[in-house]
């Protein structure tokens, strides 16, 4: 019998045992999860990363509030300041000077010092992938001046 007088039920295999086949039931489940999973995961690292670095600039506000304390005048105490966010800051490589704002507000017995990070250029928080907060991450420590 040639091929060409077959019954067209005998080339193609039946309904019922197609239904049945199940060999790349995993890879089609696969390939419809696995852009779930990517975002979930690039998200735990983007947002991991966003909080690692707003506590850093927070620590670092801290410790040049700190240090202020120890300054006579304004230009000291700006040195001061910046010497200690500088130190801070060293730990997280991505970050360049220029990247960094530092400012210091002095009004009767306290000052205030404000730290503005542009964090845009850091690698994982610039995918686009996930939407994150606003990439300036401004932070703020106040501490009391005593009067010597």
């Amino acid at each position: 019998m040639s091929r060409a007088s077959m019954p067209f039920r005998t080339i193609i295999r039946p309904d019922r045992q197609l239904c049945r086949d199940a060999r790349g039931a995993a890879l089609v489940e696969f390939a419809l999860l696995l852009p779930m999973l990517l975002s979930l995961v690039m998200g735990v690292l983007c947002y991991g990363q966003y909080i690692w670095l707003a506590h850093s600039v927070q620590s670092a506000a801290n410790d040049a509030a700190r240090a202020i304390v120890g300054g006579m005048t304004a230009n000291e105490r700006l040195a001061l300041a910046q010497a200690a966010v500088a130190n801070d800051m060293a730990s997280v490589p991505e970050l360049r000077a220029n990247q960094i704002a530092l400012a210091i507000e002095e009004g009767g017995a306290r000052a205030t010092v404000k730290l503005r990070v542009d964090a845009r250029a850091l690698t994982l928080l610039s995918t686009g992938i996930v939407p994150l907060p606003e990439p300036v991450i401004e932070r703020r420590a106040v501490v009391a001046l005593s009067a010597l």
